[in-house]
């Protein structure tokens, strides 16, 4: 003798869900998926905002060390301006060597976007001859 269990259910009802339970879930699905995409899209940004600072941070201390690489006999005071483009962003880059005495001279690298409203670094440096 088997004890098969059955479920009841009132006659004239069908099992599975109903529409109005579908559309809910749907909605509900379709709303996680667009937070998901907003939230990558702005990880998005930002890792490329993090890529360009961290690109013109390098190319400022390369520009320094060059700039320290001269012999001190050989540097004048002045500024020197370019342009440059890191990640799609256009840059000015300035450099500016002032004498402060005759042994010590003050080197400042400043990369600031132009235009955009992208990330921009500034660095000081100082060097001298032996003495």
């Amino acid at each position: 003798m088997s004890l098969g269990c059955t479920r009841w259910s009132p006659p004239g009802r069908r099992s599975g869900f109903t529409l109005i339970e579908v559309i809910g879930a749907f909605v509900i699905f379709a709303v996680g998926v667009l937070m998901v995409m907003r939230a990558g899209r702005s990880l998005t940004t930002q890792m490329r905002y993090s890529a360009a600072r961290s690109e013109i941070v390098v190319l400022a201390a390369e520009w320094v060390d060059s700039v320290e690489a001269i012999p001190f006999s050989s540097l004048t005071g002045g500024t020197a301006t370019d342009t440059m483009t890191v990640e799609g962003w256009t840059y000015q880059r300035s450099v500016t060597v002032t004498l402060l005495t005759a042994v010590l001279a003050r080197v400042e690298v400043d990369v600031d976007p132009i235009g955009d409203s992208a990330p921009s670094h500034s660095l000081t440096s100082y060097t001298s001859t032996v003495w």
